[in-house]
């Protein structure tokens, strides 16, 4: 559990927040002012720092930046008169992670830290080093639940630390980048360079300048040296994005380069020896293109020992909702409430069959938050294509019959259990995360799921 320093000069707040915390199980330690929480965090760790703003003699704004001088990544929640809601909101824009007016309300306290220590585990750029624990946690930016998904995440897990080249698979849009992006920060080189280029970007006739650099004088145009982005990536990490449009004369020195890890620049006659992790990915069938005869073979064979193959979204819709909250938090990471979604605009989201797999997803979101006034996205927040396609697949689902004798009471309780085993299965049974996206006390899940199976038929 989190190591949560409280900093008040009101013995009143931090006895009381002292007590909340570790009543939840938090450890705490405790500062009467500024400067002794200063030393502390200078000598001590904490995963988590809660500070008044009106203290002295040094004040909790100064503190912060003390703190952000230190530890930048620590995330630091302000405790705030009403009168001093402005400071705290200028806090936030230069890093705090979220601010609560006195008098705090209990709940709210909770949520925050709680959400705080999500952010932690959903900032760490690197695997984690406990084998037993669940994947979903493990990487940056990566949300997977699917079955097929969690596969990747151990394919992830152990390919990832080796020197090994990848072949990742998968349609426009569903996040190789993210995947490729991932490899590298779970690997050896992750504090080396990371270079990403997307091949079919790049004209053919600076492809190879690109790749590999120019000696002056080389071509019309080549009026400096230039080094290519496997100099670049030098002792990192290189990812070749949509891979089946390299011509196959630059296919022939990419696999040369692969074999004797040096690189000779366009025009030059010196070999430059370069040590590189290549990461390859194609959103088309690189075996067919093989038995045309448009890719070579051995260039596949050398990438294709380790080949990831990414599900389209249509093909996770478990993972739907959960992509769709992780981009709701990124698209509003500044925003004092966090907007949810309506259960109407839940469901189009997941009748949607999202060709433009999750970058078409992640563009929704932000589309809605765009045009967001109050603190719910609704079904009109959406992409107009993205309603009308999903009220048409919903229309052509079968309907469920409902005996004709059921109260509106008993609909509604139907309904609302179909809506806890919703978001019971994207939490994976976890109920203090469905409580948090229900917007309820665990206490109040407890006793709804305790209403259903007190109502459920005996056997």
């Amino acid at each position: 559990m989190s190591k949560i320093l409280i900093v008040d000069d009101e013995a009143r707040i931090l006895l009381l927040l002292q007590s909340l915390l570790k009543a939840n199980g938090y450890e705490t330690v405790t500062a009467k002012d500024g400067n002794t929480a200063l030393e502390l965090v200078k000598n001590d760790a904490f995963d988590l720092i809660i500070t008044d703003l009106r203290m002295v003699p040094m004040d909790g704004m100064t503190l912060f930046r003390e703190i952000k001088t230190i530890h930048p990544n620590i995330p630091v929640i302000l405790l705030t008169a009403y009168a001093s809601v402005e400071t705290a909101i200028d806090a936030m824009k230069n890093g705090a992670f979220d601010y609560l007016t006195k008098p705090f309300k209990v709940d709210e306290m909770l949520a925050t830290v709680k959400r705080a220590e999500e952010h932690i585990k959903s900032s760490a750029a690197a695997v984690s080093t406990d084998p037993n624990a669940p994947l979903r946690y493990q990487f940056e930016n990566l949300i997977a639940t699917n079955s097929a998904m969690l596969q990747v995440c151990d394919m992830i897990q152990k390919v990832g630390p080796t020197a090994a080249t990848v072949l990742i698979n998968g349609e426009s849009g569903t996040g190789k980048e993210v995947i490729a992006r991932t490899i590298h920060n779970t690997s050896l080189r992750k504090d080396k360079p990371w270079v990403a280029v997307n091949c079919a970007a790049l004209p053919e006739n600076l492809l190879e300048s690109e790749m590999f650099g120019h000696v002056k004088g080389a071509f019309t145009g080549a009026v400096v040296e230039k080094e290519g982005l496997f100099e670049t990536a030098n002792g990192g990490t290189l990812f070749l994005d949509e891979i089946s449009s390299l011509p196959l004369l630059l296919q022939g020195k990419l696999l040369r380069v692969l074999q004797e890890k040096e690189i000779r620049r366009v025009g030059g006659t010196k070999n430059i020896n370069v040590d590189v992790r290549v990461i390859a990915a194609s959103n088309t069938n690189l075996e067919q293109l093989v038995a045309q005869g448009s890719f070579r073979a051995d260039l596949y064979y050398r990438f294709a020992v380790i080949t990831l193959d990414i599900p389209a979204l249509r093909d996770r819709p478990e993972d739907i909702l959960p992509l769709a909250r992780h981009f709701i938090r990124t698209e509003t990471a500044g925003f004092k409430v966090q907007p949810t979604l309506s259960q109407e605009a839940a469901d189009m989201l997941v009748a949607y069959k999202w060709p433009g797999n999750v970058r078409e997803l992640e563009n929704a979101i932000k589309h809605a938050i765009t045009f967001l006034q109050e603190d719910v996205i609704t079904p009109d927040l959406l992409p107009p294509r993205i309603v009308s396609r999903a009220q048409e697949a919903k229309a052509l689902q079968p309907i469920q019959p409902i005996a004709a004798n059921t109260s509106l009471k008993g609909f509604l309780k139907l309904k609302e259990k179909e809506y806890l085993e919703q978001i019971l299965a994207s939490t994976h049974g976890d109920k203090e995360k469905a409580a948090q996206t229900l917007q309820v006390s665990l206490a109040t899940l407890y006793r709804k799921l305790s209403d259903e199976e007190s109502a459920a038929p005996a056997p």
